[in-house]
């Protein structure tokens, strides 16, 4: 370069679209970094939404409502004979009322689901009752208020697969056998 040479001047526009280009690139950078720290957490694995157990809930209960109705087809249901009509393979079933009118037997029961993250699980449950009337071929199942199964409902202690409810003198029964209803209400799993 000679020694009387200038390079040329940069013109105020390219400065300023430089000077905007910059600030809007730390901008962007800077906000990207913040919405990635603010960010939830997903939740972990196994973590499930009580609305997410309804569906099984329903499905649980339409399979009990089955067993119950193939069970009275043989002979009319008495507490004893519902300790002994299987439960769904994933159910939770507890026996609220038994009765009979006629050709009609209704069976009062609530189905129970645990939902939330694996460490903090919380239960729900929902309440049906299922009318067995032989000449239908089928049983009507219908939701009950949770009022008609609140009486049983509550915190069950959770059973291992092939041990009979009640059997030990351990637990709240301390010993004794509760009636065929009692024994009923309590969750039974499927082996």
């Amino acid at each position: 370069m000679s020694a009387g040479y200038s390079p040329p001047r940069q013109s105020a526009t390219y400065r300023a679209i430089a000077g905007c280009g910059g600030t809007l690139a730390a901008v962007v950078v800077i906000g990207f970094v913040w919405v990635m720290a603010t960010l939830p957490e997903p939740p972990p694995p196994g973590t499930t939404a009580e609305s997410q157990m309804a569906p099984a809930m329903e499905r649980d209960a339409w399979d009990y409502a089955r067993a119950l109705f193939d069970a009275s087809r043989d002979a009319p249901l008495t507490e004893a004979r519902l300790a002994a009509v299987p439960v769904p393979h994933e159910g939770a079933i507890e026996v609220a009322a038994l009765s009979r009118e006629g050709e009609t037997t209704v069976v009062t029961f609530s189905t129970h689901a645990r939902y939330g993250r694996p460490d903090d699980l919380k239960e729900t449950m929902a309440c049906y009752q299922a009318e067995l009337i032989a000449r239908l071929g089928h049983p009507n199942l219908k939701n009950a208020p949770d009022s008609f199964c609140a009486g049983r409902a509550g915190t069950r202690p959770k059973e291992t697969p092939g041990s009979q409810p009640n059997d030990s003198a351990s637990g709240a029964s301390g010993g004794t056998r509760p009636s065929a209803a009692a024994r009923v209400s309590r969750p039974r799993t499927a082996a």
